[in-house]
């Protein structure tokens, strides 16, 4: 079908499929007097959105940092803010964001007014004051619950179709009701219907549990979390049945777990696959000017008391003025079957992962980076030919820059090389240019054009994004594009690939959120207009 159909469940994961401990601290390790923390509330390609602005001191070209499961994942730049919401270029990131991370950034005053009464360290500690929490929130718990539904309608005759309506819950409790425990939940529920050619219609219900888990806080550094839940220090072991206990000092921490991997398909439990591990963080001061941390572990998987997998992990990542740097790095020992049968090295360094910025000047940014990662779980609120077409290249090495000239133009390019995955070898070429805070609506532009060759075919991507804020709570975007590819031994499979886009997000109070949007695609192998609409309910 089309990319909405097979990536539904990434969709849905606009809940925060991994926002865990990163949004609340462990207990004992409070942030700085002068640090406040908000959401990231909605993403576009180059642009995440916060649920702070000025009355919570945040000032355009401030720096945020975002924060999940502790690590620092990226770094915005405030190019626009209302009173309650402010829009940030994303400057670097060392993966996907998500809505809901977790942004951390330090208030600033506005200039007093004469006669006010009001000092900086007044309106400082008045942004960072808590809120009378009402409700579930007295209780120590928030979180969202929405409402999703999806349809594709075929435009080529055939008369097949889909639809899927759905319901999610995501939801977090830190010291519940005044206790020791805390609490995570993240859980789904879809109905899918589908319409074959000729009028046939299937239907199949999914309930996925993504997390769902306790912790017992035995004092202020030792946790005790069982149930499913991820272990916050090892991304690479993602989803997991079980029990983890962590302890967190100031500068350090370890923790080991033990568990089954759900099933693949539903996500259910299953026992085949049993998994051991632990790991050890070195880190800076929380607020230090220059932040890092140094990560190693030992994984262990096994099924059916054969050895599935037993491997060394280790990561970095640096957070300064100027550089940031992430990497990560497995290294897998190889034993019985995978030794004598599959003939595969002893000890075999697999699944590099490195990115790095830097900003030489407030004008320019390089940047550069390698992954041959074999599998990596993509995480995205939305499905895109442009997303499709960057994660089919997703392997290999690219070298970039950005230069920024003025208040409103910024325009850069990279070159990729890739080394696997779907587009086999293949070699990119991208230029880009944006125009953005034309007018007080935050009107922006963004053009993106691509080169690509690879074993198969080459061609050109060309895209072109526009959007404004209509309003401090309405949000418009628009977007479209064209994927023009020539196959070299066969030419009856040249393609041309067209889309276009219109997206609108809204702010309904402070706690209601409403997303609309609708496309068409268009290319010699499919021709469908997609519609999606959330409600979503914060609390």
């Amino acid at each position: 079908m089309s990319a909405w159909t097979s990536a539904m469940p990434r969709v849905l994961s606009v809940i925060l499929v991994a926002g865990t401990a990163a949004a609340s601290p462990v207990a004992g390790q409070e942030a700085p007097a002068a640090t406040a923390v908000a959401k990231v509330t909605y993403l576009t390609g180059a642009t995440a959105y916060i649920d702070a602005g000025r009355q919570e001191g945040v000032r355009e070209g401030d720096q945020i940092v975002v924060v999940r499961d502790g690590q620092t994942i990226a770094v915005l730049k405030v190019s626009y803010v209302s009173a309650e919401r402010a829009a940030c270029t994303i400057v670097s990131r060392t993966g996907d964001l998500q809505v809901g991370d977790t942004a951390r950034f330090t208030p600033r005053a506005a200039p007093p007014r004469v006669g006010d009464g009001t000092t900086v360290s007044g309106i400082a500690t008045a942004a960072a004051a808590p809120a009378p929490r009402r409700g579930l929130a007295a209780w120590g718990l928030r979180g969202r619950i929405g409402v999703r539904y999806l349809e594709i309608r075929d435009r080529t005759g055939s008369g097949s179709g889909f639809s899927e309506p759905a319901l999610d819950l995501w939801m977090i409790g830190t010291g519940v009701g005044g206790s020791d425990m805390d609490l995570a939940v993240d859980v789904r529920a879809r109905r899918t219907s589908t319409t074959l050619a000729g009028g046939a219609t299937e239907d199949a219900d999914l309930n996925q549990v993504y997390r769902l888990s306790a912790s017992y806080r035995l004092d202020n550094r030792q946790r005790i979390t069982i149930g499913r839940q991820f272990a916050p220090a090892l991304s690479v072991v993602s989803i997991f049945d079980g029990v983890l206990y962590d302890v967190n000092g100031e500068r350090s921490g370890w923790g080991g777990f033990a568990g089954f991997q759900p099933d693949a398909v539903d996500y259910g439990f299953a026992g085949d696959v049993r998994q051991y591990g632990g790991y050890f963080q070195w880190r800076s001061r929380a607020d230090a000017e220059k932040r890092w941390s140094l990560t190693s572990g030992v994984i262990g998987s096994y099924e059916d008391q054969e050895v599935n997998r037993e491997f060394l992990y280790l990561q970095a990542q640096y957070t300064g003025k100027r550089l940031t740097a992430f990497g990560t790095q497995e290294v897998d020992y190889n034993r019985d079957w995978k030794v004598d049968v599959a003939g595969e090295d002893t000890i075999e360094p697999t699944s590099t992962f490195a990115s790095l910025h830097f900003r030489a000047g407030g004008k320019v940014t390089l940047y550069a980076g390698y992954d041959n990662r074999r599998r990596v779980r993509l995480y995205r609120d939305r499905i895109t030919p442009v997303t499709q077409f960057d994660d089919s290249y997703r392997q290999g090495g690219w070298a970039g820059a950005t230069f920024r000239a003025g208040k409103h133009l910024a325009f850069g390019g990279d070159a990729r090389i890739s080394q696997g995955g779907p587009a086999g070898e293949a070699d990119g070429f991208s230029a880009r240019l944006e125009l953005d805070r034309l007018t007080r609506n935050n009107l922006s532009f963004m053009v993106r054009t691509t080169n690509f060759t690879n074993d198969r075919s080459d061609g050109w991507l060309h895209a072109l994004t526009a959007g404004m804020d209509c309003g401090p709570r309405v949000h418009l975007e628009l977007a479209g594009g064209l994927i023009q590819e020539t196959f070299v031994f066969d030419p009856t499979l040249d393609n041309d690939t067209t889309w276009m886009a219109i997206d609108i997000d809204m702010l309904l109070g402070r706690q209601w959120y409403l997303m609309l949007s609708a496309e068409r695609n268009s290319s010699n192998l499919e021709d469908n207009e997609q519609f999606y609409t959330s409600l979503t309910y914060r609390f």
